[in-house]
């Protein structure tokens, strides 16, 4: 499909011109944050784009169900969602613990079961990772998996009781609106009671919204309303305000701006900006370039890499030395060997798990009503 065939903005299975290079984007974010640039580089805010993408694309598809079939049925999307993630996971846990222990960090069980049923965010928060080795822990990552699979854990059972009824879609979009409100109030208290950001960062309580903004551009996207929110994301004033708004997030290093309205900043501007980019022609040249076959490839690959990366971090770390992430902490002689090692083996294993681990569940997926085509 070319950039310059829209996607439905009302529910459906299409492909979303655009989405896949964002996903690259945000994976590369993440990637390059954590060879040694995360003071420079918003790693963090990559993994707010996947929320974003996430939240809105899962909502899009369960209101297609919904739409087509007159209801939806919770234990597919799990069934899906299953063989969607579980595979690659459990290789990259297994690969993880060996190059961890490897490595000389100290494995635990705790840490195994707190990964493979995702609650390794709260696991994070109270029990560090890490331990016996200063380096990166390729299991640190898996916060993020850990929110999103919770949010899931109830998501369809809102959606099946939201959808009941008339004015079902406004109604839906309402509760999510004032939702990403509650969760900024309860951000606002965590932070104002001694939180630590530690906690803000990774709890699903107080990440959640990151995914809620998605859900709500989907409802928003799905109702009457949606040719004037079109019009209004097309606007370059509301383009660039959105931008502002992010490189305020980006620069902005107050704690408690941080803490507390940096998600919901980001939340919101990802809003019109995601919509001009995937859902109208105003700009074009950028989903243009998003639809590239590389940017769609890395996209594709995204999972994979987000896994994986961190596994090949540290086998560079064991090759060049430990410490070895950050030219600050080494020096240039050292680093551009240790970042083409992590890069490269980065992909490598990403290609490896996409093409032999993902593609091979894809059938499996569709026999449970996955909409998706192996690229």
């Amino acid at each position: 499909m070319t950039a310059n065939a829209l996607a439905s903005a009302r529910p459906s299975f299409d492909y979303i011109p655009g989405l896949d290079g964002l996903r690259a984007c945000a994976v590369l974010l993440v990637l390059v944050a954590h060879m040694g640039f995360s003071t420079s580089i918003p790693g963090g805010f990559g993994v707010t784009v996947f929320f974003f993408i996430s939240g809105m694309l899962i909502t899009r598809l369960l209101l297609a169900e919904h739409a087509q079939n007159g209801r939806i049925a919770v234990g597919r999307f799990y069934v899906r969602r299953l063989f969607r993630l579980y595979p690659a996971l459990l290789i990259a846990v297994a690969l993880g613990a060996l190059v961890f222990t490897l490595a000389g960090g100290i494995m635990s069980w705790g840490k195994v079961f707190a990964s493979l049923f995702y609650y390794a965010n709260y696991y994070g928060i109270l029990v560090h990772f890490g331990q016996g080795r200063d380096g990166f822990d390729p299991f640190s990552i898996l916060w993020s998996l850990a929110v999103e699979e919770q949010y899931y854990l109830v998501f369809p059972f809102v959606c099946v009781a939201l959808l009941a009824g008339a004015a079902n879609l406004r109604r839906f979009a309402w509760v999510l609106a004032a939702s990403v409100a509650l969760v900024l109030l309860w951000r606002v208290i965590v932070h104002h009671n001694g939180g630590s950001s530690d906690y803000i960062y990774m709890a699903t309580d107080t990440r959640i919204d990151s995914i809620l903004y998605g859900a709500w551009l989907a409802l928003i996207l799905a109702n009457d309303t949606q040719k004037h929110w079109r019009r209004f994301s097309s606007s370059h004033m509301v383009q660039a305000v959105c931008l502002l708004l992010l490189l305020a997030c980006f620069t902005l290093r107050h704690p408690g701006f941080r803490d507390t309205l940096r998600y919901s900043l980001q939340g919101l501007a990802l809003m019109p900006l995601v919509t001009a980019i995937c859902f109208t022609d105003k700009l074009t040249p950028l989903t243009r370039l998003l639809e590239t076959k590389p940017a769609r490839r890395v996209g594709n690959w995204s999972y994979s890499l987000y896994l994986y990366h961190p596994i090949a971090i540290v086998i560079a770390e064991i090759w060049w030395g430990p410490g070895s992430i950050g030219p600050q902490r080494v020096g240039w002689h050292i680093f551009p060997y240790f970042a083409a090692t992590a890069v490269l083996l980065s992909f490598a294993l990403a290609v490896a798990s996409y093409n032999f681990v993902e593609k091979p569940f894809l059938r499996w997926r569709r026999r449970f009503g996955a909409h998706v085509v192996a690229n």
